[in-house]
């Protein structure tokens, strides 16, 4: 059976795997930086699947129903697809300190965040950091923690921002399924 961590338990000693003792008890961690990619290289064949479906409906559209603007719209969603998936994703800088969340120079101030979560499940492959803005443009913004510690990650952000989970809409979830 997998090792189990109770966040929410602060009293727990970890040992991580460098050897080092981590006690939960002393948050002196004021600020935590790392480096990696914003958003994953999509699987190039998953993309052009879906690009080519969207590009056939917007051809069935246009032949069955004659309507321009939503042969158009299908079209649009098809070459942003396939434009995705050439564009090669860049080493970002990430750091969360007592100012805020800085992602690649970018600052998110703690008064801009309504709460944050940490998803880490290592079956799915998911380590990220969610943060829920009080932006209605822009409601989530994901950061993947890489090799971070969850257990530091989250003790530091509890000392500015509450700690509520973040569903996934579906969008993500099929777009993490395909792998696009």
């Amino acid at each position: 059976m997998a090792h189990i961590i109770d966040l929410k338990n602060r009293q727990t000693v970890l040992k991580p795997e460098n050897g080092e003792r981590l006690n939960l008890e002393q948050s002196s961690i004021r600020v935590i930086s790392w480096s990696g990619r914003l958003y994953h290289q999509p699987n190039r064949f998953a993309a052009t699947v879906a690009a080519v479906i969207f590009f056939g409906i917007a051809v069935l559209i246009q032949i069955f129903q004659k309507n321009l603007i939503t042969t158009v719209f299908f079209a649009l969603i098809g070459a942003v697809i396939l434009l995705n998936t050439r564009h090669e994703p860049t080493n970002n800088n990430f750091e969360i300190n007592p100012g805020g969340i800085s992602v690649n120079g970018k600052i998110y101030n703690y008064r801009e965040i309504k709460s944050f979560w940490i998803e880490y499940d290592l079956t799915l492959g998911i380590k990220e950091l969610s943060l829920q803005l009080k932006k209605w443009h822009t409601p989530y913004v994901k950061i993947p923690i890489a090799e971070q510690n969850p257990v530091q990650l989250r003790l530091a952000l509890l000392e500015f921002l509450p700690e509520v989970e973040h569903k996934d809409t579906l969008v993500e979830i099929l777009a993490r399924k395909l792998g696009i």
